[in-house]
């Protein structure tokens, strides 16, 4: 009898102990959805700032460095994705009437069954790019239909009469300046 009840009172500490792991562990896996976005945001910007201050302090360092370590600044390109902006557009036009976001550069065109599709990238803050397209969309009386939103990406689908048109505005990188990327298609 006494091998009974022990038994038992083993089982239910192995189920309470149990219990209590799985419970931690969701708790834990909860606090580092919630503030893991802040923390990788809060260390690109440092980053960022030391990169922008040691420029400040130590100019003409890139070039220095760019001299020593041949093919240091396509390894820097590759680490640091979407880094690349051409300095003038590619071929073709934008889709009228929506405006153009200052110092986007268009770096891609298509058409397919008349309809555009138009990428622009630039050093631009996220942010200011989607207040200027809400803005700007909404006096030309457009409505506007958020699709998705992130941290990092939105999505607008824009209306006026017959015309449709989808707004993908994404942060490509922070370092060692923000990069927004924006595509406009004509749906």
């Amino acid at each position: 009898m006494k091998k009974i009840v022990l038994l038992l009172l083993g089982i239910a500490g192995v189920v309470v102990v149990g219990m209590l792991c799985i419970w931690v562990f969701r708790a834990g896996t909860g606090f580092l959805r919630e503030n893991f976005p802040q923390w990788v945001e809060g260390g690109k910007k440092m980053v960022s700032e030391g990169i922008s201050k040691v420029d400040k302090v130590l100019p003409g360092v890139k070039e220095t460095a760019e001299g020593v370590v041949p093919g240091l600044t396509a390894k820097v390109k590759e680490i640091i994705p979407g880094a690349e902006i051409p300095a003038k557009d590619v071929d073709g036009e934008d889709i009228k009437p929506v405006p153009r976001f200052p110092d986007l550069i268009r770096i891609s065109y298509a058409t397919d069954n008349g309809k555009k599709t138009v990428s622009y990238k630039g050093k631009v803050k996220f942010e200011g790019a989607r207040e200027f397209y809400k803005k700007e969309m909404a006096a030309l009386g457009f409505n506007e239909k958020v699709v998705s939103a992130s941290l990092g990406e939105v999505i607008y689908h824009y209306t006026k009469g017959t015309q449709v048109v989808e707004l993908k505005l994404k942060k490509i990188a922070t370092i060692p300046s923000e990069i927004t990327e924006l595509t406009i298609k004509e749906l």
